[in-house]
């Protein structure tokens, strides 16, 4: 019955939010078609960063994790970074390669990372992450500086921006989301024993790595997509999974779908709300979704319940 509701509400005001930005905020003929490919780009890149928030929640069994904490995001936007300096254009083959390359190379060194001085933890590795999204982030800020010619074109994609983008570049991306979102659903069942711990999913006879490594290179597809399209955007795959776990409850394939669903809410609500509050001028939603993230991740980090999956 909750199902039903939380189902219910989240169709409802995806429809109420799709309207109003497309017809009640002015528009015409062009403007229709702009805003049009914007609520797409919001919506896949919503859907994609809360299936991955879902992903890496049971992974790490912490409800602290997120793409865009964990260096997962950074990842993909330093190697966009990296095509954009050896000439590689946006949107083609060799961009999204180098995009899901350096993600998935990320999120595996975090994890590694996090085995050194003994034993990995789920703390271990979110402070990790934290440190090596810092440096990332600062490392991409510096090779922007100084290249000036790319500074102003790559400034929007780093602070997170759901733009215009054209037909080739929202299919390609879409694309990349699906593979993401059907690699996640195949390791659904082992995201729930992930959950368990590993000493528990070993007991299971289970193999931990290929487990691992299936579940990262669904949440490196899905955060990749995500980046490509729309560039940094933090703490959707954060709070959007806290709000579906309180209605559905912890089961993996249950939270996937719910988990894009409401992402793509989430996202879309963003966009309406910048243009209501910050209109004629657009904030870009990277920064809009950090302002409302953080408070969130401060609520739960001193509620204790970052500690929900701890073994």
């Amino acid at each position: 019955m909750r199902s039903s509701k939380f189902y219910a509400v989240t169709v409802f005001l995806l429809a109420a939010f799709a309207l109003i930005y497309l017809f009640g905020l002015g528009s015409g003929p062009v403007i229709l078609e702009i805003r049009f490919s914007k609520f797409i780009c919001a919506v896949l890149c919503g859907a994609a960063l809360g299936s991955a928030g879902v992903m890496l929640q049971n992974l790490l069994q912490n409800s602290l994790a997120d793409p865009y904490i964990l260096g997962t995001s950074s990842g993909g936007a330093a190697g966009a970074v990296l095509a954009q300096i050896l000439g590689f254009s946006f949107f083609g083959p060799m961009f999204y390669l180098f995009i899901i390359c350096g993600a998935f190379f990320i999120s595996l060194l975090v994890c590694s990372l996090s085995y050194i001085g003994g034993k990995s933890s789920s703390a271990k590795i979110i402070l990790a992450g934290v440190a090596v999204n810092i440096f990332l982030a600062s490392l991409i800020s510096l090779v922007l500086l100084l290249r000036h010619t790319d500074y102003l074109s790559m400034l929007s994609f780093m602070l997170g921006s759901i733009s215009e983008r054209p037909l080739f570049a929202v299919v390609s991306s879409g694309i990349v989301i699906f593979c993401g979102f059907v690699l996640a659903l195949l390791f659904a069942r082992q995201s729930d024993m992930a959950a368990l711990g590993p000493e528990r999913v070993s007991a299971l006879g289970a193999d931990t790595k290929f487990l691992n490594y299936g579940i990262l290179a669904s949440v490196s597809l899905l955060a990749s997509g995500s980046v490509a399209l729309c560039g940094l955007i933090g703490f959707v795959g954060f709070i959007v999974p806290h709000i579906c776990r309180i209605f559905l409850g912890p089961k993996a394939k249950t939270l996937i779908f719910a988990g894009a669903l409401a992402g793509a809410v989430f996202l879309v609500g963003a966009e309406v709300l910048n243009r209501l509050i910050f209109y004629p001028f657009q904030m870009p939603e990277g920064v809009l979704c950090s302002l409302c993230g953080a408070p969130f991740f401060l609520w739960v980090l001193l509620k204790g319940k970052g500690r929900d999956y701890d073994a």
